[in-house]
């Protein structure tokens, strides 16, 4: 299976165009996920409530805190709304340049 972003040209493998200079996706859902851990935290939150609360999953914001899920715009104004921040402040800082937010 070819990872997503890569093309095969013969024996020759390359990163397709629209993907250089992309960041790397799993360390900035980590650093997101610590981030809404944190946020989740300082209210004094289970996850099982911060879950019910928000409307999630519990597995699905247990993912989300571990940094293995993907998460769609529409569930992070969710998440944003929740915590009382803009959705750019809930994304500032988890870049994957800047590992452990």
């Amino acid at each position: 299976m070819i990872e997503r972003g890569l093309i095969k040209r013969g024996l020759k493998e390359s990163v397709h165009r629209c993907y250089r200079g992309m960041q790397d996706a799993t360390q900035s859902r980590k650093n997101l996920g610590q981030k809404i851990r944190k946020l989740r935290e300082k209210r004094g939150l289970s996850q099982e409530a911060f879950a019910h609360d928000a409307k999630l999953a519990r597995s699905f914001a247990g993912g989300i805190e571990r940094g293995e899920r993907d998460i769609r715009l529409s569930t992070l104004c969710k998440i944003a709304d929740f915590f009382g921040v803009t959705l750019s402040e809930l994304v500032k800082g988890t870049d994957a340049n800047k590992p452990g937010v």
